[in-house]
């Protein structure tokens, strides 16, 4: 912290403790900010004048993460100091949320892949649409029907030429 004159900071040695303890329960930035009574752009412009604290607010962060994965893996491999048995069931644990993840990755790549065939799809339809929009000779266009079979006419109602072909002469 400055020792420069001016207008003194909010930001102490107490509301620094505070904050540390609010980020290493997992409460976010905003949230922090609002229980210790700064607001959440002096907690940043504090970090931007010291940029150790964006570090060390990181750090504080990810501890409870850090902290709860060191707690379940004191259950799957015991800890004779603290009292602590193995137990499967933790171990279980570990491996379920293992697999929801990979089956969420394996989803999510899946869901990536669709999207990108999905897109290569709609741009040549684009580039289709476009060429047969064109007046390019050199195209054929291609007109779709949806029925194949010709029409069964009824030729009975139909009056045919009365020109018995002698005249020549068009008329």
């Amino acid at each position: 912290m400055s020792n420069k004159a001016g207008r003194p900071t909010k930001i102490t040695e107490a509301v620094i403790s505070q904050m540390r303890t609010y980020m290493m329960a997992g409460v976010s930035l905003k949230d922090a900010c609002e229980l210790v009574g700064i607001g959440t752009t002096t907690w940043r412009e504090f970090e931007q004048r010291e940029p150790n604290f964006r570090r060390k607010r990181k750090m504080w962060q990810g501890m409870l993460k850090a902290r709860a994965k060191v707690n379940i893996a004191e259950h799957v491999f015991g800890n004779k100091e603290k009292g602590i048995e193995p137990d499967l069931s933790w171990s279980q644990y570990v491996l379920d949320r293992a697999m929801d993840q990979e089956t969420k990755n394996a989803q999510n790549t899946l869901t990536r892949a669709n999207a990108r065939k999905i897109n290569a799809e709609i741009e040549r339809i684009k580039a289709e649409t476009k060429r047969l929009n064109s007046n390019d000779e050199g195209i054929t266009k291609i007109v779709f029907s949806d029925d194949l079979k010709p029409d069964k006419e009824d030729d009975s109602k139909q009056k045919g030429s009365e020109d018995d072909g002698t005249d020549t002469k068009p008329k």
